[in-house]
C-alpha cells in the first residue's frame, strides 16, 4: 500500500512514461531488502509490477511488466545482500565509512535498475530510441533520490522497532538509544532550534519555488536547513529534515506549478542534497561516537589515577601538591586537604638520620629523580620510601612534576637483616635494584619516545636511552626498513661503532629471518650474520623491532669477547633487550601512523597536492601575514578547460593522469613558499605570498601556455593540447578579507570560462563592482565586461 501512496503521479512529479523528478518508491522497496531480508525482493518485484500495470497502464506481458520489474527486484536485492553480507554495514548508518559503502553500492544498483527499466520501455515502443539516455539520466535521479532520501530515514525509524517486532521475543526487546544522547541540552533551547530549521526550510523552500523568486533559480539555498541540521543533530535529524525538504517541494510544486523544464534541475536538486546531508550527518554523529569514546577512556584513566597501589601526587609549577590519590593519603597519613597546595618537603620531614633532600626544587629544575627517601609520616613513624618523580614538560617548558611513591619500609629492613646472614640474597637484592633501575628507564625511554615529534628526535632518545638501560654492550646500531623494504639502513648507533655497516639487505641477519632475538660470536664456533663477518672477535646479540604485526627494522648490540660463556647474564640481557626493542618499535610504529596520518589529512590523495581544508588555513594564515607586512597577497584559481572530454573519450584513468600531470607542472613552476593546492574535481588553487597581481597574472599565463605544450600520451595515444581558464585576485588591491578574496578569484575565473576559455582574467581594484581584465596567450590585456555577484 506504502508503494502505491509513493507512486502516485502526484507524488513523483509525474510528467509522461520514465520522465519523473523522483521515486521515492524506490526507496520503500530498498530500505525493504536492505532492513528485513533480501528475499522481500519478490514482495518488490510483485509490486513493482502491479503499480506498472495500474498507474501507467503497461500491458501484462510487456518487457516493462516482466523483465523490468525481475530485473529492478534482482539488483536492488543484490545490492541488500551485498551491503548485509560482505560490506556488513550498520543500517543506522552512524559511520562515515558505512554511508560511502551505501551510497556506493546503491548507486550502482541504481544504475543498473535504469538500464534495465529503459531498455525495457524502448522494446515495449513507450519512448523512442532517441530518448534512451535522458530518460536514463531522469530515472537514475529519481531513484536515485528514493535511495539517499527515503531510504536511510526507513532504515533508521521504521525498520528497526519493525525487525525487533518480528523477531523471536515479539518485540519485548530493550530498545537501547541509537545515537548520542541530546540530554545534557536544554528542551527550551532544543525547541527553539528545531522551530528555526523548520522556519528556514520553509523559508528556503518559498523562496526557489514561489512565481516572484523561480526564475532566480536559488536552489543551492537548501544546502543552508539541511547542513544546519546535520552538523547540529547528526545522522538521525538529517534524513528527517531531507525527507521534509523533499516532500516540501513536491508540494510547493502543486501549489505554485512551476516550468516543467525545471523539473530536471528539481531532481538534480533533490539528490545532491539529500545525498550531502547524508554525508555530513553521518561525519557529525560518528564524531560524536568518538567524543563517548573519548570521555569513556579518560574515566578509565582517572580510574587507574584513583586505584593505583601506589603513591601518586603530582605538583603544580611552584612545586605545590595538586593531585594525590588514596593510595599517597594512606602512605603519608595526611588528608588531600591537608596536603593541597602545600610544599611536600615541609610536611613529609625527613628522618633525623638522613637529611632533608629538596627533591621537588631538583625535579621542577628538569631533572629526573629516582631516589629512595626515608621520611616520617603524620603519627611520626619514619618509613623507607621509593620515590620516582619526572618533570612535567609541556612545550619545552616545565610546568610541574609527576611521582610515584612506593613504601619500601619492609623490603629495607629485609635487606639490612638478610645482608647480616647471606651474601647471596645481597646480590639477589642488587639484581632486583637493576631490574627496577631498567624498568624505569624503559617507562622513561617509552615516555620520551610518545613526546617525539620526528623519527630523528625517536633515534636521538634511543641513543641516549639505550646506553643507559644496558650499560654492558660497547656499542649498538639501530637499523630501519627503507621504504622499499629491500634494504635495512643505519639510523643511530653508540658507543664504538665505527665498523657498523651502514645498510645491508634483510637476508643478511639472522634475527630479521628467524623473527627473534639471535646471539652469535665472531671469530668463534656458531651461525653469524653475515653483516657482521668482517667484525673484530666479539659476541653480538640482533633484535628485530616488531611493532603493531610488522617488521620495523633491527637493533645490533656488540658486547665484549667470551661473553658468550655466561648464559644467565645473557638470558637477563636477551629479556631486556627484547623489552626494549618492543618499545621503540612500538613508539616508531606509532610515530609513522601520526605522520602517515596528518599527511593525509591534509593532502589529496590523488595529487599529492594540498587539499580545500589546507588551503583554506593557509590562506588565513598568508592575508594575516600579508596585513601585518602590508605586502601583497595574490590568489590563482585555475581550472581545466573541458575536463569531461578527457573522462567520457579516453576514461577516468585518463582523467587522473590529466589531474596528475597538473599537479606535477604546479609543483615544479611555483616557488617554495608558494602553496598549490587541488580544490575539488579539476578546479586548483595557487596562494602566492608577496606577489603583486600584475606579476600573478603573468606568472599564471606562463603556467597556461607550459601546460599547453605538454604532450599527454594514455596508452600509447595522444590526450590532445590541455588547457586551463584562470581567475587572479590579490589582497589588498581587490578586498581585505581571505572569503572575499577567493570569492573574486572565482569570479574571474568563470569570467575566463565566459569568454572562451584558455586564458587569465585577473579582477581590478573595485570591490563588488570590478571591472576585469583579460590576459591572451600574447600576454596582452584585453578590457572585459564586469563579474556579476558570486554564485
Amino acid at each position: 500500500m506504502l508503494c502505491f501512496l509513493l507512486t502516485q503521479p502526484g507524488i513523483i512529479l509525474f510528467s509522461h512514461l520514465g520522465r519523473t523528478a523522483w521515486y521515492p518508491a524506490t526507496g520503500l522497496e530498498l530500505a525493504l531488502v536492505l532492513g528485513l531480508s533480501p528475499w522481500y525482493a519478490v514482495l518488490v518485484c510483485f509490486a513493482d509490477a502491479l503499480t506498472g500495470l495500474i498507474f501507467y497502464h503497461q500491458p501484462i506481458g510487456s518487457y516493462g511488466e516482466t523483465i523490468g520489474s525481475i530485473a529492478l527486484a534482482t539488483w536492488y536485492g543484490a545490492a541488500a545482500y551485498i551491503l548485509r553480507g560482505p560490506l556488513r554495514i550498520d543500517t543506522g548508518l552512524r559511520r562515515g565509512k558505512d554511508v560511502v559503502r551505501y551510497v556506493t553500492v546503491t548507486m550502482g544498483a541504481a544504475l543498473c535498475a535504469t538500464l534495465s527499466g529503459v531498455l525495457c520501455l524502448v522494446g515495449d515502443r513507450s519512448i523512442s530510441p532517441n530518448q534512451f539516455w535522458s530518460a536514463c539520466v531522469d530515472w537514475f535521479i529519481g531513484d536515485g533520490i528514493g535511495l539517499v532520501a527515503l531510504a536511510p530515514f526507513l532504515l533508521i525509524y521504521v525498520f528497526p522497532p519493525l525487525q525487533r517486532w518480528l523477531s523471536s521475543d515479539g518485540g519485548m526487546a530493550d530498545s537501547r538509544a541509537e545515537s548520542p544522547s541530546n540530554s545534557n541540552q536544554q528542551a527550551p533551547w532544543l525547541v527553539i532550534e528545531y522551530a528555526g530549521q523548520a522556519a528556514s526550510l520553509l523559508a528556503v523552500l518559498w523562496i526557489m519555488l514561489s512565481p516572484r523568486w523561480v526564475h532566480l533559480q536559488l536552489f543551492y539555498l537548501s544546502f543552508i536547513p539541511i547542513l544546519w541540521v546535520a552538523m547540529r543533530s547528526g545522522i538521525r535529524q538529517v534524513v528527517i529534515a531531507s525527507l521534509a525538504l523533499n516532500f516540501g517541494i513536491v508540494a510547493f510544486t502543486h501549489i505554485f506549478t512551476p516550468d516543467p523544464e525545471l523539473l530536471g534541475k528539481i531532481g538534480l536538486l533533490m539528490l545532491v542534497v539529500s545525498a550531502s546531508g547524508l554525508v555530513v550527518g553521518a561525519t557529525v554523529t560518528e564524531r560524536e561516537y568518538l567524543g563517548m569514546e573519548l570521555c569513556e577512556r579518560t574515566t578509565f584513566l582517572n580510574s587507574l589515577f584513583e586505584n593505583s597501589p601506589l603513591g601518586i601526587v603530582v605538583l603544580n609549577r611552584k612545586g605545590l601538591v595538586d593531585l594525590v590519590n588514596d593510595a599517597f593519603t594512606k602512605l603519608s597519613l595526611y588528608t588531600r586537604n591537608e596536603l593541597k597546595d602545600r610544599n611536600l618537603d615541609e610536611v613529609f620531614l625527613s628522618d633525623s638520620s638522613d637529611q632533608q633532600m629538596p627533591w621537588s626544587a631538583k625535579v621542577l629544575d628538569g631533572e629526573r629523580l629516582q631516589p629512595v627517601l626515608r621520611r616520617v609520616r603524620k603519627d611520626g613513624v619514619p618509613i623507607d620510601m621509593e620515590l620516582h618523580a619526572v618533570p612535567l614538560i609541556i612545550d619545552g617548558r616545565v610546568q610541574g612534576a609527576y611521582a610515584i611513591c612506593k613504601d619500601i619500609s619492609e623490603q629495607v629492613k629485609a635487606s639490612v637483616a638478610e645482608r647480616n646472614h647471606a651474601a647471596s640474597l645481597n646480590r639477589l637484592v642488587n639484581e632486583l635494584k637493576i631490574q627496577t633501575d631498567q624498568m624505569t628507564l624503559l617507562s622513561e625511554m617509552g615516555a620520551l619516545l610518545e613526546c617525539c615529534a620526528s623519527k630523528q628526535e625517536a633515534y636521538s632518545v634511543v641513543q641516549q636511552s639505550v646506553g643507559k638501560l644496558l650499560p654492558d654492550a660497547i656499542s649498538g646500531t639501530l637499523f630501519t626498513f627503507r621504504a622499499s623494504r629491500n634494504l635495512v639502513e643505519r639510523a643511530v648507533s653508540w658507543g664504538n661503532c665505527a665498523e657498523a655497516e651502514p645498510l645491508f639487505a634483510p637476508q643478511s641477519c639472522w634475527a630479521l629471518r628467524r623473527g627473534r632475538p639471535h646471539w652469535c660470536e665472531t671469530g668463534g664456533n656458531g651461525i653469524v650474520c653475515p653483516h657482521l663477518e668482517e667484525r673484530a672477535p666479539a659476541t653480538h646479540l640482533c633484535l628485530p623491532m616488531v611493532g603493531q604485526g610488522e617488521t620495523l627494522g633491527v637493533i645490533h648490540l656488540e658486547f665484549c669477547g667470551g661473553a658468550m660463556e655466561q648464559s644467565a647474564l645473557l638470558a637477563a640481557r636477551e629479556r631486556l633487550g627484547i623489552a626494549v626493542a618492543g618499545q621503540i618499535a612500538l613508539s616508531l610504529a606509532s610515530l609513522q601512523l601520526r605522520e602517515t596520518l596528518r599527511d593525509q589529512s591534509i593532502r589529496d590523495p590523488l595529487t599529492g597536492l594540498f587539499n580545500r581544508r589546507f588551503m583554506q588555513e593557509s590562506l588565513d594564515r598568508e592575508m594575516i601575514r600579508a596585513r601585518r607586512k602590508k605586502h601583497s597577497l595574490s590568489l590563482l584559481v585555475l581550472d581545466i578547460d573541458h575536463f569531461k572530454r578527457f573522462n567520457d573519450t579516453f576514461g577516468h584513468d585518463a582523467g587522473d593522469l590529466v589531474l596528475q600531470s597538473l599537479a606535477d607542472l604546479l609543483r615544479g613552476f611555483f616557488r617554495g613558499d608558494d602553496v598549490a593546492c587541488r580544490c575539488g574535481g579539476e578546479e586548483f588553487a595557487v596562494i602566492l605570498p608577496e606577489a603583486p597581481p600584475r606579476d600573478a597574472a603573468v606568472r599564471a599565463d606562463e603556467l597556461r601556455a607550459q601546460l599547453k605544450r605538454l604532450k599527454l600520451k594514455y596508452k600509447d595515444g595522444p590526450l590532445g593540447p590541455v588547457s586551463v581558464s584562470v581567475g587572479v585576485a590579490a589582497f589588498p588591491e581587490h578586498c581585505d578579507k581571505a572569503g572575499d578574496l577567493l570569492k573574486i578569484a572565482d569570479q574571474c575565473l568563470y569570467q575566463s570560462k565566459a569568454n572562451g576559455r584558455d586564458r587569465v582574467t585577473i579582477a581590478e581594484s573595485h570591490s563588488l563592482k570590478q571591472q576585469l581584465q583579460n590576459v591572451d596567450g600574447t600576454g596582452v590585456a584585453i578590457p572585459a565586461a564586469g563579474s556579476s555577484s558570486f554564485a
